[in-house]
């Protein structure tokens, strides 16, 4: 059987991508609750407004994510914005399971920050795989 991928709408991966890329700034912005705790928990200090030259790598991060997820949902016969959002979960279990075990292995960061880092794995894809399940 030959290996297909399936038709993928480039435009609804932009916007989950961008939508994904705006989640993070949100989630770990100083001026959010969790972004304070984060930056505490990283023993950042005070970041608000601090973003600096390694957020440029997070828009590439955020489409190749977003088209794993175009490319899961297609594969998985999903139907719609619900299917993606169980999409997004799955992707996001794979790939927090093994940010997680590397995060949890090299023995730095708390609980807390491990939750707040896998709260955002879960919330981000689920919305990008919503986007792409809302394109068709």
């Amino acid at each position: 059987m030959p290996f297909a991928y399936p038709e993928i709408n480039v435009v609804a991966i932009l916007v989950a991508a961008l939508a994904q890329f705006v989640l993070g700034f949100l989630w770990y912005a100083g001026m959010t609750p969790t972004g304070k705790r984060w930056a505490a928990e990283m023993g950042l200090g005070d970041q608000s407004g601090q973003a600096g030259a390694a957020m440029a790598v997070f828009p590439i991060g955020s489409i190749l994510a977003a088209w794993t997820v175009a490319i899961v949902y297609g594969w998985s016969g999903a139907a719609d914005a619900m299917d993606g959002i169980l999409v997004g979960w799955v992707v996001a279990l794979a790939v927090g399971a093994q940010a997680a075990g590397a995060s949890v292995a090299s023995g730095k960061g708390s609980l807390v920050l491990h939750a707040i880092n896998a709260g955002y794995l879960v919330v981000g894809y689920a919305l990008m795989g919503a986007i792409i399940g809302a394109f068709g």
